[in-house]
């Protein structure tokens, strides 16, 4: 038996294909057991000296992506999906306090400033497929 644990970026992103056969309805007539799929692979990094004044993108946007962590250092971020939402503060972005382990489950890209001072950001990344 053979278990393919790689899916395409379609496939998890299930993107509409031109196949010609039609959707069939599927009932339920009893308990479904669901599993999550485990990451593939994981990739970390560390933006030092992330300012109050530039925004850093901490993540690309990327269908790839199961989920990813954050965490500041020393000083209280700001994140946004966008720079211009980071350098804005609590107009465009929301605030993660330092030191706190911040789970990103989404695929869109997130930029980054700090608060106050300067800090380093840490970010793991979890992978569905390679």
């Amino acid at each position: 038996m053979s278990l393919d644990l790689t899916p395409d970026p379609e496939e998890i992103v299930q993107a509409e294909s031109d196949h010609p056969l039609q959707p069939f309805p599927v009932y339920t007539c009893a308990p479904v057991q669901t599993r999550e799929l485990p990451g593939i692979r994981a990739g970390y990094t560390t933006e030092t000296g992330v300012t109050t004044s530039f925004g850093v993108r901490l993540l690309t946007m990327e269908p790839r992506r199961k989920s990813a962590v954050i965490i500041a250092a020393t000083q209280d971020i700001w994140i946004s999906s966008s720079q211009a939402g980071a350098q804005s503060g609590a107009a465009g972005g929301f605030r993660v306090p330092k030191g706190l382990p911040f789970t990103i489950d989404h695929l869109d890209q997130v930029w980054c400033t700090a608060v106050t001072d300067t800090t380093d950001v840490s970010v793991l990344t979890t992978y569905w497929s390679e």
